[in-house]
This record gives C-alpha cells, sequence and structure tokens, in this order.
C-alpha cells in the first residue's frame, strides 16, 4: 500500500513543483524587466496573456487533483480536464522528472495510477454495460500452437498463461474482451466496439501511449509483469482485472 502511494504522488508532484518553477520563472522576469525599465504597452499585452495562460495553467491543474476525489461537471469540462492531463501535464512531469533524475518508468507507472483515480472518480455510482478487457498479445504463452489475435475465445483454455483465467472472468462479468498485437490494432478495436469504458494490460510505455492516445475514452490502466523480460510470456494480476470490471461492470457488483 505504501508503494501505491508513493507510486501515485509521484506524478502529481512532478506537475506541481514545474508549475511553481514556471511561476517563480515568469515572476522573476516580468519583475525585473518592470523594475529595470519599466513596461512597455506591447510588453504589459504580453505579460498580462502569459499571466493569463498561467492561472488558465494552475487552474485546470487544480481541477485534475479535484478529479481524483470528486467527479468533474459538466462533461466538457472533464474532458478539458482529461486533454491537459494528457497532453500538457504530462510532458510538464516528464520535464521535471529528466531535471530531478527521476526513471522515466516510474513517471509512467505514477501517471497512469493518477489515471486510474481520476476514471475511479468519474465512475462512482455509474453502470457501463460496454467494458472492453483490451490485452496484449504477450500475455498468451509463446509455445502456443493457437495464435490470438483478436478474438479471446479462440484461447483452449489450456491454463499455461493468464489469457484461460481472462477469458473465464469476461464471461463471468459480461464483459467484451480482445487481444491486441499493436496500438493500430488496439485503436481499430476501440474504434469497432466503441466502449463506455476500457481496462488495459499493457507494459508502461505501450500503456502510457494508449491511454494518452485514447485520452477521450475512460481507460484504467493494469500493468503488466515481465518476469521472462519485455513482451515474452508476461503475466498480470488477475486480481487487479476483476478489480476494475467489479467497479465498472455494474453497481450492483460493486456492492457485493
Amino acid at each position: 500500500m505504501k508503494r501505491y502511494y508513493f507510486s501515485v504522488i509521484k506524478f502529481p508532484l512532478m506537475v506541481s513543483l514545474g508549475l511553481i518553477l514556471v511561476i517563480m520563472l515568469f515572476f522573476g522576469i516580468s519583475l525585473s524587466s518592470y523594475f529595470r525599465l519599466g513596461l512597455s504597452l506591447s510588453e504589459t499585452v504580453i505579460y498580462t496573456v502569459l499571466f493569463i495562460a498561467l492561472v488558465i495553467l494552475v487552474s485546470s491543474w487544480i481541477l485534475n487533483l479535484i478529479g481524483t476525489h470528486n467527479k468533474i461537471k459538466p462533461s466538457w469540462m472533464a474532458s478539458y480536464a482529461k486533454w491537459m492531463l494528457t497532453h500538457v501535464y504530462f510532458y510538464l512531469a516528464r520535464i521535471m522528472a529528466f531535471i530531478t533524475l527521476q526513471k522515466r518508468s516510474g513517471v509512467q507507472e505514477s501517471f497512469l495510477h493518477f489515471n486510474n483515480e481520476v476514471v475511479l472518480s468519474a465512475a462512482k455510482g455509474k453502470n457501463f454495460e460496454r467494458v472492453l478487457l483490451l490485452l496484449p498479445h504477450c500475455l498468451q504463452d509463446s509455445e502456443c500452437q493457437i495464435r490470438i489475435t483478436t478474438d479471446i475465445n479462440a484461447c483452449a483454455s489450456c491454463g499455461r498463461c493468464d489469457i484461460a483465467e481472462l477469458k473465464s472472468m469476461a464471461g463471468k462479468y459480461g464483459v467484451a474482451a480482445a487481444v491486441a498485437t499493436g496500438g493500430s490494432l488496439a485503436r481499430k478495436i476501440i474504434k469497432d466496439t466503441h466502449p463506455q469504458m476500457i481496462v488495459a494490460v499493457a507494459c508502461h510505455r505501450d500503456l502510457t501511449e494508449g491511454v494518452r492516445d485514447a485520452w477521450s475514452f475512460p481507460v484504467y490502466a493494469v500493468l503488466n509483469q515481465r518476469p521472462n523480460g519485455p513482451c515474452f510470456n508476461t503475466t498480470v494480476s488477475l486480481k487487479s482485472i476483476e478489480y476494475a470490471i467489479r467497479k465498472f461492470r455494474s453497481s450492483g457488483l460493486q456492492n457485493s
């Protein structure tokens, strides 16, 4: 639990630190210009525009922080906050991670956990009928004679990898499940099924790119485990998958 908490907090700390540095830089430059020579009309306009942009940047970040505990309303504001999270604050956190010598994978993991908190908060009290469980092909046993490309039902349920358990779980909770061999296929699956909620499994890089690419969809991210190295006979926490499905599939299951 403690490890999860520190993983979640890293991303917002990086973003907040970045915003503090930007604020200090702005006021340092603007005040030094004012006290040195005063501000011309054009400089006043430029600094005013920059100040407004800074206020929007900080306010939007506060909105995202609120979104981890409370559902953001109206829906357009929630979409705006999500866009800012995936297209602005993500890069700000990466810059600060580079400056502070943090591992990229650590920041990616924290971003995914932070996004999950936002998704969970927005899903409170909702019942999603169309839930998509999106899985990577590397979960399948490398020696399996059946190559699962999209339809998880092609699995023979031999039990040598997690695909069999995930197939059973998908049937139990009535969710769609698909295996994607890459980002292009994942996007096609999402486009074809148009789910209300996505529970996605992948490695740090692919999952981060996927969440950002499908930012307009609520995506709950579950990192896979790589005991044999990347992209080869990976595993996943079945408890984490079931937890997510029970949260989103029906309000009745949430209370069971």
